[in-house]
C-alpha cells in the first residue's frame, strides 16, 4: 500500500509477544512510530530563471513551505511540509519544463527512540541528585552533588535539543531545486521585401547568379593535364 511522503506508521515487531520469562529493554516497551526524513533534489529548465525561482517560492508558500535559500544561478533551498510534500512536488512538476527529480528517505526512528531513552534517564538521575543534595550535611558533599546535577542538567539540555531536531526534520522536508536556463533555436524568417525594396532584391539575386557564372566559366577554362594510359 503506498504511502505519502513523511507519513508515520506503526512498528510492530515481526516476532511474536515474548514469555513471561523474555526480559524485555526500555526500548521494547515504548510504542514506536515510523519517523523518515525525506530530502529532495529537483532539476527543471525554465526559459527566465530569476522569475521561475519566485514562482517556485510562492508555490512552496501556498503548500506552508518556505525557502531557506535562494540565488541568481537558480538554486533554490525550500522546507515543505512532509505531509505536503507528494502536492507540491506533483503541482511543480506540472509547472515545469524537462522536470526530473531525486528523492531519498533516512529512518530516524531508532535515533529519536535511543535519545527519548537518555533523556528520560537523565531526567531520573536529576530527581536523584536533588534528593541527594537535600540530605547533604557537608560543603564538600553540597558541592560534589551540584557538580554532577550541573551535568545532568548538561546532557538534558543536549537530549532535548536533539529531540526536537529530529521531530523537525521529519515534519519538514528538505528540497532542493536548480533551475537551468533553456534555449530555445532561433528560427530565421525568410526575408521579405517592402514595395520599394524589390529592384534592389532582385538585382541583388541576379548579381549572385552572375557571380556563380563566372566562377563556373573560369574552372572550364583551366586546363586539364593528359595522363598516358601505359601501354
Amino acid at each position: 500500500m503506498s504511502r505519502s511522503y513523511g507519513e508515520a506508521e506503526d512498528y510492530a515487531p515481526s516476532s511474536a509477544s515474548p514469555s513471561p520469562k523474555t526480559e524485555t529493554t526500555q526500548t521494547e516497551l515504548k510504542v514506536q512510530k515510523r519517523m523518515m526524513v525525506y530530502s529532495v533534489n529537483v532539476n527543471l529548465q525554465s526559459k527566465e530563471i530569476e522569475s521561475k525561482v519566485t514562482e517556485i517560492i510562492k508555490l512552496a508558500e501556498s503548500y506552508g513551505g518556505y525557502a531557506l535559500q535562494y540565488s541568481s544561478n537558480g538554486v533554490v533551498q525550500l522546507k515543505i511540509p512532509a505531509e505536503k510534500l507528494k502536492q507540491f512536488l506533483f503541482t511543480l512538476r506540472n509547472q515545469s519544463q524537462n522536470y526530473s527529480e531525486d528523492v531519498s528517505a533516512k529512518d530516524v526512528t531508532e535515533d529519536y527512540t535511543d535519545t527519548e531513552i537518555r533523556m528520560e534517564n537523565a531526567q531520573k538521575m536529576r530527581l536523584r541528585l536533588l534528593e541527594v543534595l537535600k540530605a547533604a550535611k557537608t560543603v564538600e558533599e553540597i558541592l560534589k552533588v551540584e557538580a554532577e546535577l550541573n551535568k545532568v542538567s548538561e546532557a538534558i539540555e543536549r537530549w532535548e535539543g536533539r529531540l526536537k531536531y529530529l521531530a523537525s526534520s521529519v515534519q519538514l522536508s528538505s528540497v532542493q531545486v536548480r533551475v537551468l536556463q533553456k534555449w530555445e533555436p532561433v528560427v530565421q524568417k525568410e526575408y521579405q521585401p517592402g514595395p520599394l525594396g524589390y529592384p534592389f532584391y532582385w538585382l541583388y539575386l541576379g548579381l549572385g547568379k552572375v557571380k556563380d557564372g563566372i566562377i563556373w566559366m573560369f574552372v572550364q577554362e583551366i586546363p586539364k593535364e593528359k595522363t598516358e594510359i601505359p601501354d
